[in-house]
């Protein structure tokens, strides 16, 4: 039998009995992501309007990552249909209906799933009303600068807003040069049915890799 998968409210409320004394007694470091979710990503841009919603799974034991955009929700003939390992740095593009596949480098580690080690925390509070059962949820801020940890994304930085109580992702904003993006995490699960998501399908046995710039990241596949 399934074990029950939990929303990030239902998440958050589950263990409120234990919150106090982790917020009383955290040293601040960088939490960590369970080692499965799933959910639903908005991303939007902050000078438009929704540029991809979609469906994400996450491995955050082994960095990987499938994000299949809803063409139903947008307005473009092709949609978004991505796997990426992200510590081998390999990105796949997946087309399931003619079953192409490309394959490409890709030397960014960066994402807006989980927490990196070396991220500053930056302020906890409460998103809503602190005060009435159930109508706020309590988060943290943590801010991250690409330049730190990759010499190719100098200007580049993002934070990350996630849960207190279980470091589940809540939003994420994105600032470089190239794009100004904000992504918002939605009905977030502590499960993946289907681990099978997270390895590249037949159709991309034998695909050669091809080679992606150095500044490639995973934040360049939106744009508006």
């Amino acid at each position: 039998m399934k074990s029950e998968m939990h929303t990030v409210e239902l998440f958050c409320v589950a263990f409120l009995c234990l919150c106090p004394m982790a917020w009383a007694s955290s040293s601040r470091e960088p939490c960590r992501s369970p080692s499965k979710i799933s959910g639903t990503l908005c991303v939007s841009s902050t000078k438009d309007d929704t540029i991809a919603w979609g469906d994400f799974k996450y491995d955050s034991t082994h960095k990987h990552l499938h994000f299949v955009e809803d063409s139903s929700k947008s307005n473009k003939t092709s949609h978004l249909d991505v796997l990426i390992h992200f510590e081998e740095g390999v990105m796949y593009e997946l087309d399931s209906k003619n079953e192409s596949c490309k394959k490409e480098s890709l030397p960014s580690h960066d994402h807006p799933m989980e927490v990196p080690a070396d991220a500053s925390h930056v302020n906890e509070l409460y998103m809503g009303s602190p005060d009435k059962s159930e109508q706020g949820l309590r988060v943290r801020l943590w801010s991250v600068n690409m330049s730190d940890h990759d010499t190719h994304h100098p200007h580049a930085h993002y934070s990350i807003m996630t849960t207190s109580c279980g470091c589940l992702p809540v939003s994420c904003t994105y600032h470089s040069e190239k794009n100004d993006l904000i992504f918002s995490f939605f009905n977030v699960q502590t499960e993946v049915d289907d681990l099978q998501v997270f390895n590249p399908p037949d159709y991309c046995d034998g695909v050669a890799t091809e080679d992606a710039s150095d500044d490639h990241s995973f934040f360049d596949l939106f744009h508006d």
